[in-house]
């Protein structure tokens, strides 16, 4: 039988338990917070520890690279004497990093008229675009099929009479079909002694007027320059040809086969994150020299300072007969040329 003492009892143990709750819960609602405010602090003092080791270290890659700009030009200096440098870069190519390369062939001692530029008209998609192609292949007498490959043989053509008249080294390396830009191979070559005037080369006055190529100043003080002939041909993954480097391993091909000292440059640019199958440094190199016999020097890191410098250098020792394959990644000689002493 339910009575008034059932009530009274009930509710105060309900108001006991409520009570009894109450203290157990803030006794422990204490505890707990303050183990999360320890715990916070540990990750607060972990952070700001993170935090200053990231400052310290993003400090030294300044100093480092403050470093290595200001030593580049002693790196440089005298290297490339008596020597006129050519640039050659495909469309598409920042032009920073290779104003950059002209800076430092010109603090080599080297004169550079300037950065011949490939137009994207250069992919002859447009029935205009082979229509004057095919003009200026009649003025040259050359077949339309094989202008564009002969376009570089065209340009370099004035050095080959001098070129045949160099004296004779025989300590360098070739870059055989099929084989890694890094692997190498004893040949017999010539150093060459041309003149090479691009600015009033023919055929590349018809490129230009027709907009094919353009010749880009760059401001500076030339160097001496001199009768000695070094080519610079710039490709990468910017190139806005339908197969980056296919231009620039027609030109090479042609300044090897006249024994031009020519190096082939590539100015890397990191693919977002979502691209699939990105290029990898060095890629493009790869692909532009498969399948040529070439006696070249190749630098894969144009877009770095150290690889304005190893371009420098490999222009340098091209010209004493010896080249390598300079950069990062698999397939390299190393960053720089070996220092050999003077």
């Amino acid at each position: 039988m339910v009575t008034f003492r059932f009530y009274l009892v009930s509710i105060v143990a309900f108001f006991l338990a409520l009570a009894v709750g109450v203290v157990l819960g803030s006794v422990l609602d204490g505890g707990i917070s303050d183990s999360l405010k320890d715990r916070l602090a540990g990750v607060e003092a972990n952070l700001n520890e993170t935090v200053a080791s990231i400052d310290e270290k993003n400090a030294e890659i300044k100093d480092l690279q403050e470093y290595v700009d200001a030593s580049a030009p002693f790196a440089v200096e005298g290297q490339l004497p008596e020597t006129t440098a050519v640039v050659v870069i495909e469309p598409g190519i920042e032009l920073g990093p290779v104003q950059d390369l002209v800076l430092r062939l010109r603090q080599s001692g080297a004169s550079v008229a300037g950065i011949l530029a490939l137009e994207p008209s250069w992919n002859l998609k447009d029935k205009a675009d082979r229509e004057q192609l095919a003009q200026i292949a009649e003025s040259a007498d050359v077949s339309v099929a094989q202008l564009q490959g002969a376009v570089w043989d065209l340009i370099l053509r004035p050095a080959e009479a001098e070129s045949a008249n160099a004296s004779s080294t025989t300590t360098t390396t070739t870059l055989a079909a099929g084989q890694d830009p890094g692997s190498t191979v004893p040949v017999t070559t010539s150093v060459p002694a041309p003149s090479l005037d691009i600015s009033n080369n023919a055929v590349l006055k018809q490129l230009q007027e027709a907009g094919f190529v353009k010749l880009l100043n760059v401001d500076g003080t030339d160097g001496a320059g001199g009768q000695r002939l070094s080519l610079f041909v710039v490709t990468g993954t910017n190139s806005s040809l339908e197969k980056p480097g296919s231009a620039a391993g027609e030109l090479v091909e042609a300044a090897s086969a006249l024994k031009i000292p020519t190096v082939l440059a590539e100015l890397f640019v990191p693919a977002p994150p979502e691209q699939e199958n990105p290029a990898q440094r060095g890629d493009i190199l790869r692909s532009a020299v498969a399948g040529r016999e070439l006696t070249i020097s190749t630098v894969n890191d144009l877009d770095l300072v150290a690889g304005r410098v190893a371009a420098v250098l490999a222009a340098a020792d091209l010209q004493k007969g010896t080249s390598g394959n300079f950069g990062y990644g698999p397939g390299v000689d190393g960053v720089l040329p070996q220092w050999l002493g003077p």
